[in-house]
C-alpha cells in the first residue's frame, strides 16, 4: 500500500469515527458520505472493532453502525438496576420512534449486567424521529426561538412564536410535553409534543433567559399543571382505605395525621387557567366513597355536585 494511500484511509477512518460518533448509519450511507465502497466500510469497521473501538450494530436490516461508549471494570449493581429502570421507562413506557432515542437506549444498556440487558429488549423503533421533535429538542439546547402551529382539542390550529423554557417526560401519561413562553406574554406555559402541527428554528434569532424552576413548576404538579395558582385541599379518607393511602407521600402533600381512625391529608393542588384543580379532583373521584373532601367549601361544592349529577344520571336506568 502506498504512502498515498494509507493517508488516505486513515483520513477516512477518522472521519468515519466521527459519523459514527455522531448517529447510527448504514453502510450505503456511510460508504456515500466518505466516497468509498460498502466493501471498504465493511474493511473499515473491522479495523476498527479489531483496534477495540466498540462498534455497535443494530439487528433490523439495513443494519446501521454506531461507537457506544466503553463500559469500564464492573458495573454498580444499584447504578445497574437504576439504568434498567430507566430503559424500561424510556423505551417500553415511554416509547418514541426516535432512531437517536434508540440509540440513546442501546448506549444506556451496554452499562448493564448480560442478565438485565436480557430483561429489555430493544426494539428497533418503526419510523424515524419525528421532525418536530428534532426542531423543539436543538431550539432548546442551542437557545434558539421556534416558529410553531399548534392544535389544542376542538380547537384550530395557532400559530405561534416562542422560546422553550423546558422539555421532559410527564410522570402521569408518560408523554413529551414542552414548556413555551411565547412571545409577547409572560407566562409559560404547557404544550402536548403530539399537538405540533408544524414547528421551525429561528436560528438567528436567539432566546432570553427564562426564569423556569421545574422543582417549583413541575415537581408539585399531578399531571401536567404547575405554577403558582393552586389551592390547600383537606381530606379525610376512612379505616378501610389507610392501607393505600398512608404507604407514600403524595404530589404536593402539606401535611398529614391520624385523626382518630381516619386519616387527614392536605395538598397543594394546582390550578388550572379556570381557576379550578382539575387534575387533583380527577385523582380524588379515584377513590369513590372512601375519601371526604373537607375543605375548601367551593372544591368539597364541586366533588359533591359531581357525585349527586352521576346518581342524577344512571340511578333512573
Amino acid at each position: 500500500m502506498t504512502v498515498t494511500r494509507k493517508r488516505g484511509q486513515g483520513q477516512r477512518l477518522l472521519r468515519l469515527i466521527r459519523l459514527l460518533q455522531q448517529d447510527a448509519f448504514d453502510s450505503t450511507t456511510l460508504a456515500d458520505s466518505l466516497a468509498c465502497t460498502q466493501q471498504e466500510i465493511q474493511r473499515d469497521l473491522r479495523l476498527l472493532r479489531s483496534e477495540g473501538w466498540n462498534v455497535q450494530e443494530t439487528s433490523k436490516r439495513p443494519k446501521r453502525y454506531f461507537l457506544a461508549p466503553e463500559s469500564v471494570g464492573e458495573p454498580d449493581p444499584v447504578r445497574a438496576v437504576i439504568t434498567h429502570a430507566l430503559l424500561r421507562m424510556l423505551h417500553h413506557h415511554a416509547p418514541t420512534p426516535s432512531r437517536v432515542y434508540h440509540r440513546a437506549a442501546l448506549e444506556l444498556s451496554e452499562a448493564l449486567p448480560e442478565k438485565l440487558r436480557a430483561g429489555v429488549p430493544l426494539h428497533e423503533p418503526q419510523g424515524d424521529t419525528p421532525r418536530i421533535l428534532e426542531t423543539l429538542a436543538a431550539a432548546w439546547c442551542w437557545g434558539q426561538a421556534v416558529e410553531f402551529t399548534y392544535r389544542k382539542p376542538g380547537g384550530e390550529p395557532r400559530k405561534g412564536v416562542g422560546d422553550i423554557a423546558y422539555m421532559e417526560i410527564n410522570r402521569t401519561n408518560l408523554d413529551w410535553y414542552v414548556f413555551i413562553r411565547r412571545r409577547g406574554q409572560d407566562k409559560v406555559k404547557t404544550f402536548h409534543l403530539s399537538r405540533f402541527t408544524d414547528a421551525v428554528r429561528r436560528q438567528d434569532d436567539f432566546s432570553p433567559d427564562l426564569s423556569f424552576d421545574p422543582r417549583c413548576e413541575l415537581d408539585g404538579a399531578w399531571g401536567i399543571i404547575g405554577g403558582h395558582d393552586s389551592c390547600v385541599i383537606t381530606l379525610r379518607f376512612p379505616p378501610e382505605a389507610l392501607a393505600w393511602v398512608t404507604h407514600r407521600r403524595w404530589p404536593g402533600q402539606v401535611t398529614s395525621s391520624l385523626d382518630g381512625e381516619h386519616y387527614r391529608l392536605t395538598v397543594r393542588a394546582p390550578l388550572n387557567h379556570q381557576q379550578l384543580p382539575v387534575e387533583v379532583l380527577a385523582w380524588i373521584r379515584g377513590w369513590g366513597p372512601r375519601v371526604e373532601v373537607i375543605s375548601p367549601d367551593w372544591v368539597r361544592a364541586l366533588w359533591l355536585a359531581e357525585a349527586q349529577a352521576l346518581l342524577d344520571r344512571y340511578s333512573q336506568k
